[in-house]
């Protein structure tokens, strides 16, 4: 029996999409503290997402694609084949991904995209104001077809095939107020709207003299990320609900899967994840064909995985 017989999925979306029409943000990029301006442009069906560096003349796009995934502990990164990269972009991705958007072009005139409030609340709300538009192909998935995972030191990410996304996090931050935390998420829509899309990234006071040495952290403050002291939140208005640090680590993990160009479906566990650790997952899958199968989703129709000709068509990584 073919892998994907035995699955069974009935809530994936069947067409690809994109944004009815351009929205705009602008703010500082948490990290290098620059103002940026990004837009948000509809695009056609199968060029998927692409970053487009209006600041720079020539070679200025990049790709949403594993192949252009960076390696970095602080933030998400990607970068094309002439050095031209962009970063931060795990909020945007979340929301991209959980809204089901395919195809968008998004232009940015500085090298990092803002931090906005932290989350990925305000990009969820516009693009949710502004509609999606079906397109005319098919989506695309990529279904896990056994556990695979990933180590660095004592923490650890795994994932096994499932017919939907979720994710499970842990963390544990002892002697502060974070301390050890879970949550439990299932991908969709509403879930992440009403429960994740808002939990805004966090730090430790005495961590922020080292991280902004290192160079990050720049445009950092409370009013973008949580800050923690101790026992104590040095943000006045305190949380925005139970879990918020677990949730923000499934919110940059939802965004770092999106980064391998497919709507990845598997189960997820995870204890102490970050962006280093969902990087060396996405590493672990695409080290071998035979960790994944990629399908066009159909209604009332077996699913149907990609051909070797389809695969030439769309690039499968």
């Amino acid at each position: 029996m073919n892998f994907l017989n035995k699955l069974h999925f009935d809530k994936l979306v069947e067409k690809q999409t994109t944004i009815s029409k351009p929205i705009s943000f602008s703010g500082i990029g948490i990290h290098n503290g620059k103002a940026v301006n990004i837009t948000l442009l509809p695009a056609d069906a199968d060029l998927g997402i692409v970053f487009k560096r209006i600041d720079i003349e020539n070679n200025n796009e990049i790709k949403v694609s594993f192949n252009n995934i960076v390696r970095s502990r602080f933030c998400s990164k990607i970068k094309n084949n002439h050095n031209v990269s962009v970063s931060t972009v795990e909020h945007l991705m979340s929301a991209l991904k959980a809204l089901s958007i395919d195809n968008v072009i998004i232009e940015l005139n500085a090298p990092e995209l803002p931090a906005m409030d932290g989350s990925a609340s305000e990009f969820s709300s516009k693009i949710l104001k502004t509609g999606k538009k079906y397109l005319d192909k098919n989506r695309k998935y990529l279904a896990i077809k056994h556990k695979i995972s990933a180590r660095i030191g004592q923490r650890w990410i795994t994932i096994s095939p499932s017919d939907n996304l979720s994710i499970n996090v842990k963390i544990d931050y002892p002697n502060t107020l974070i301390g050890n935390d879970s949550y439990n998420y299932i991908d969709d829509e509403s879930n992440f709207i009403n429960d994740i899309c808002f939990a805004r990234t966090f730090t430790l006071l005495k961590d922020i003299d080292k991280l902004r040495a290192a160079g990050y952290g720049m445009g950092g403050n409370i009013n973008n990320a949580l800050v923690v002291d101790n026992y104590r939140l040095i943000n006045k208005n305190g949380l925005r609900c139970p879990h918020e640090f677990s949730k923000h680590k499934i919110l940059d993990c939802l965004g770092d899967l999106y980064l391998s160009g497919y709507s990845i479906l598997g189960k997820v566990s995870a204890y102490a994840p970050g962006h280093e650790l969902n990087y060396l997952l996405l590493n672990e899958i695409f080290k071998n064909e035979d960790n994944y199968e990629i399908f066009y989703a159909k209604t009332n129709v077996q699913n149907n995985p990609i051909t070797k000709e389809d695969e030439q068509t769309f690039h499968v990584a």
